[in-house]
């Protein structure tokens, strides 16, 4: 990598992100290392329960207003990304969860994607008449200070060393600690390709995405419960 041999993928490159921001001025490169010893576990375990499951949510949407609940006959799901893995794991998830779909990378040509009109002129040969785009927009951190507890324990076991010890670990200090989470902003928009028209636009918000697959999963999942509220849409794939 420091050789300029190989690239992060999209959740390495985040993931770096955090660590050059929380971790490099103790974890010094290339041995992550200064070798002397420091007791944060407090702040470790909760930094490591932190990044441990995702949470995605509807931020906002848009809907054209005079577009019809409709049901389109063949999908092109489209994850926009520089990295091939992680522009592939996305749309497969995307497949997964949008019935009469197809990732884009199965039948498009690399040559054509930074091609408008070439990438225009190959979906609509193909039969297409809906797709859903979806693009990572931002990368963000937030901190959050959770209150840690100072109760005292009332001395009724005190006489006896046992029953101080209950009573100690019961009310045991937990000092207060700050929480980061990474956030990631992804933009989804749904077109009819029959008459090239955007129908609906949503930014969605997840917290500490394990994997792409996974937050794709979030988002196609919140997108579907938001479009059936606004009458975008009449029927899903059940989950797999």
């Amino acid at each position: 990598m420091q050789r300029g041999e190989a690239k992060f993928t999209f959740n390495e490159e985040n993931g770096y992100t955090v660590f050059k921001a929380k971790c490099a001025a103790c974890h010094t490169e290339p041995l992550f290392t200064d070798n002397s010893f420091r007791n944060n576990g407090v702040v470790a375990l909760t930094l490591l329960l932190g990044a441990c499951g995702g949470n995605t949510s509807v931020q906002n949407s848009w809907k054209d207003p005079t577009a019809p609940s409709r049901q389109f006959a063949k999908i092109l799901n489209v994850f926009i990304s520089s990295e091939a893995n992680t522009r592939r794991s996305g749309e497969d998830a995307m497949t997964r969860r949008i019935p009469r779909s197809v990732s884009s990378y199965t039948i498009l040509p690399d040559s054509v994607l930074t091609s408008t009109e070439k990438a225009k002129a190959f979906v609509i040969a193909q039969g297409f008449d809906g797709a859903v785009l979806m693009r990572p927009v931002a990368v963000d951190k937030e901190t959050t200070y959770v209150p840690g507890t100072s109760a005292y324990a009332v001395p009724a076991g005190y006489r006896s060393a046992w029953g101080y010890w209950g009573t100690g670990w019961g009310g045991a200090y937990d000092p207060g600690h700050y929480r980061q989470d990474q956030v990631v902003y992804v933009e989804s928009n749904v077109y009819s390709l029959t008459d090239d028209k955007l129908i609906w636009s949503a930014r969605t918000k997840t917290y500490n995405p394990d994997n792409v697959p996974k937050m794709v999963d979030e988002i196609v999942d919140g997108s579907i419960a938001e479009m059936k509220k606004q009458g975008i849409v009449t029927a899903t794939q059940p989950s797999q």
